[in-house]
This record gives structure tokens, sequence and C-alpha cells, in this order.
């Protein structure tokens, strides 16, 4: 799975759009893959790549330890990116959960600024805070920061 991830970013920095991204249908499970989470999580939270996935968990006796986390490292090459990870424990709710992701990725709002002192650090963070007049409940799903130096 993480190969995978790395070889669909990768084929995504010269693709005709500006606007990329990768959905991800799995169970986070991995088998021995060539690069380690720490390294995709890098990667896809450098790139301009927006990351979804559909975590497949269906409830088994025996569970390797890699589907035992697979929701944790779905969540966390997601969360990087922007994007989120949806998690159905059964097949049949996938059409739903992927028309959810569809919904997300077509009412995206896009916010800029100016930093105070260009320059500097590599990394820059970013945090994004919500208020609602009404009792509605909202959440932000962001890219938690950006490269100042590209």
């Amino acid at each position: 799975m993480l190969d995978a991830v790395y070889l669909a970013e990768s084929r995504l920095r010269s693709a005709r759009y500006e606007r990329k991204a990768i959905l991800i249908l799995s169970d986070g499970g991995d088998n021995a893959s060539r690069y380690k989470l720490r390294e995709i999580r890098s990667v896809v939270r450098e790139s301009d790549v927006q990351v979804y996935a559909i975590g497949l968990f269906e409830t088994f006796f025996f569970n390797t330890i890699e589907e035992k986390l697979g929701k944790e490292w779905l969540s966390e090459i997601t969360d990087v990116s922007g994007g989120r990870t949806i998690t159905v424990d059964n097949r049949e709710k996938v059409p739903e959960a992927a028309a959810t992701i569809s919904r997300a990725m077509r009412n995206q709002y896009v916010l800029g600024y100016r930093p105070t002192s260009p320059g500097g650090a590599k990394w820059r963070k970013i945090k994004v805070r919500l208020t609602s007049s009404d009792e509605r409940s909202l959440r932000a799903y962001y890219k938690q920061g950006y490269s100042a130096v590209r």
C-alpha cells in the first residue's frame, strides 16, 4: 500500500491539472513495501496532493498487526494532506463513503494569507478555527502547514 501511495504521488507531480487527489481503498495493511509510513507521511505532507481513504474494516478473528493499525495508518497519511479517512465495516457502505468524499472534494474553500516574516523556517504550521452562529457542529479538514522554501 505504501509503495502505491508513493508511486501515485510521484506520477501526480507532472499532472496536467493543478488540483490533485489520491483515493486509497484499503484495510490499511501493508505487505512489505519499500517505503516506510514516516517516509510516505513526509512525501505527502510536502506535496500538493490531497489524499483520501476509504478504510475497509470488516470484522475478522485473525487480523495481522498491520490490519489492526490500518485505520491509524490511513489517517496518518490522509490527515497531513488535508484529506480524510472514512471507515466502513461493510463493503456495501463503500458507495456512501465515496459520495461523502466526492462532496468534500467539491465543497472546499481556499484560504490565503501573507506571513508576517517571510523566509525563515522551512515548514510553517497552520491552524484553522471555525465558529458558527448556530449550534451546528463544524469540522475543518486542512493541511497542517506548508513548506516556505520551494
